[in-house]
């Protein structure tokens, strides 16, 4: 083999071995928009069911937002939420864990959203074509202050 075609054959296998990692890397990073605003509009929203779960036991309450201005603060809340794809099994030390089912205008419970703390957050979509659950942990600046607001 000539020292040109090997040249070429070593810039072929780095540009594939680039490409591979650069797609790699992508398919690990993604946001809330991503996931769940590309999917369901803030207009297709008719209720958001929230469970906030405690370390204390007897903690646990439940509420039912209605009100489209409180389903929008969360809404926004959460839309600027990037994501990196983890582990499904993280503890926290915080106090306070939130089950939330985003119920569409036709009753179907679209996605169903737990978030552990304010770095980790599990997204399940209830696809019926294509179910599916994703762990991930927030990369970004994240308080969920609407979502803890509808608890006052």
């Amino acid at each position: 083999m000539e020292k040109s075609e090997k040249y070429w054959l070593a810039g072929a296998v780095l540009a594939v071995a680039g490409v591979s990692l650069m797609s790699y890397t992508a398919s690990r990073y993604t946001s809330f928009k991503r996931v769940v605003a590309r999917t369901i509009r803030l207009e297709d929203i008719a209720a958001l069911e929230i469970t906030r779960l405690s370390s204390v036991p007897g903690e646990q309450k439940d509420v039912v937002l209605t009100e489209p201005e409180a389903i929008k603060r969360i809404y926004d809340d959460f839309s600027g939420v990037r994501l990196m794809k983890s582990a499904r099994n993280v503890n926290t030390d915080n106090k306070y864990s939130y089950y939330m089912t985003i119920v569409q205008a036709d009753r179907k419970q679209r996605f169903d959203i737990i978030l552990k703390g304010e770095h980790h957050m599990i997204i399940y979509d209830n696809d019926m074509n294509n179910p599916h659950l994703v762990a991930y942990k927030i990369i970004n600046e994240f308080s969920p202050l609407a979502l803890q607001q509808a608890f006052d």
